[in-house]
């Protein structure tokens, strides 16, 4: 008994079977050509930007991962270098960092603090 094929069902068929192969080879070789090194995360402050009511400061942060491996639970610190005691500081926590991506978070003050003197740093990560 012999199947007759649609010419639309042969292309659908050839094409998904290409698409397929395209993907398995490129995940083969990014696995293959990556290497396994640590998360490198550097944190960039953004410009401050005053709420609503204008009582407080919110502050963008950009953590970035340059890194090979991905980070998780990742401990970050920013707080104003100089100006009045007590010193303000916030912290908060990103659950996970893929590896060369970046997530970005919002810290609040309640004095405004200019982003040259807002200091911001990954305390902390644990890795998978």
């Amino acid at each position: 008994m012999k199947a007759n094929w649609n010419w639309l069902e042969g292309v659908v068929f050839i094409s998904s079977c290409v698409l397929v192969a395209l993907v398995m080879g490129y995940l083969a070789v990014d696995a293959w050509t990556t290497s396994s090194g640590p998360p490198d995360l550097t944190v960039r402050v953004g410009t401050p930007v005053a709420s609503a009511n204008a009582r407080e400061w919110r502050v963008p942060v950009t953590v970035t991962n340059h890194g090979d491996s991905a980070a998780e639970e990742v401990h970050v610190r920013v707080s104003p270098r100089g100006g009045q005691e007590p010193k303000e500081e916030a912290e908060f926590v990103l659950a996970y960092v893929p590896r060369h991506s970046q997530r970005e978070a919002w810290v609040s003050f309640r004095q405004e603090p200019t982003p040259e003197r807002v200091e911001a740093r990954a305390v902390g990560f644990a890795t998978p």
